[in-house]
């Protein structure tokens, strides 16, 4: 069985005194199709929730095992979806994830998963059955650029470490021509390499 992957959007993060950061989001949503043309039931993450595999999830980037950002707190399902809170460590990598968090250049996370019980139905406005997700193995949780599904948003950012003013980012980046912002993903790029070969 392959694994495969669905994806939401961060709901809440938090910066902390230790430099990590406190994030809070929907790993996945219930009841509505998404684009892949698929629907999580409610109730598909229950056995899952209930077993050790829950103990195993990881919290990783852009869906690669290897690059462990930090260490999911809690997970809990209710009618929305699978709600889950983790911290982004300050490591090398963290560091990173943890700057494009916070200036908004990424904001939506993925589940890796497996699908251990599914069906078929017909749903209004579909050329295609659709397929209906019964229940779900969770191996890891990724930040990642795109998302399947739209249902999960940002509802607040709370800063509880550093005080000090800081430029607004977010701001920065959406006022910054294309040639800025080319030149900015450059600059990020180099920065990661150099603290790559710093490490090695």
């Amino acid at each position: 069985m392959n694994l495969e992957y669905k994806t939401c959007l961060i709901t809440e993060k938090a910066e902390k005194e230790d430099g990590s950061l406190h994030i809070k989001f929907y790993a996945c949503c219930f009841g509505n199709i998404d684009s892949w043309g698929d629907i999580i039931l409610t109730g598909a993450c229950d056995a899952f929730l209930a077993s050790e595999d829950a103990k195993r999830m990881k919290l990783c980037y852009q869906h690669d095992n290897s690059a462990v950002i930090g260490v999911i707190t809690s997970k809990t399902a209710d009618d929305h979806g699978l709600l889950v809170e983790a911290d982004i460590l300050p490591t090398t990598l963290g560091k990173d994830v943890i700057m494009l968090i916070k200036s908004g250049a990424l904001n939506e996370f993925s589940i890796g998963y497996y699908p251990d019980k599914y069906h078929f139905e017909r749903r209004d406005g579909m050329d295609d059955n659709v397929r209906v997700l019964d229940a779900i193995t969770i191996r890891q949780v990724s930040i990642v650029t795109f998302a399947a599904n739209p249902e999960a948003v940002l509802i607040s950012t709370k800063n509880e470490g550093n005080k000090e003013d800081k430029p607004d980012m977010a701001s920065i980046i959406s006022g910054a021509s294309d040639e800025e912002l080319e030149s900015m993903a450059a600059q990020i790029e180099e920065e990661k390499l150099n603290r790559l070969i710093v490490n090695l």
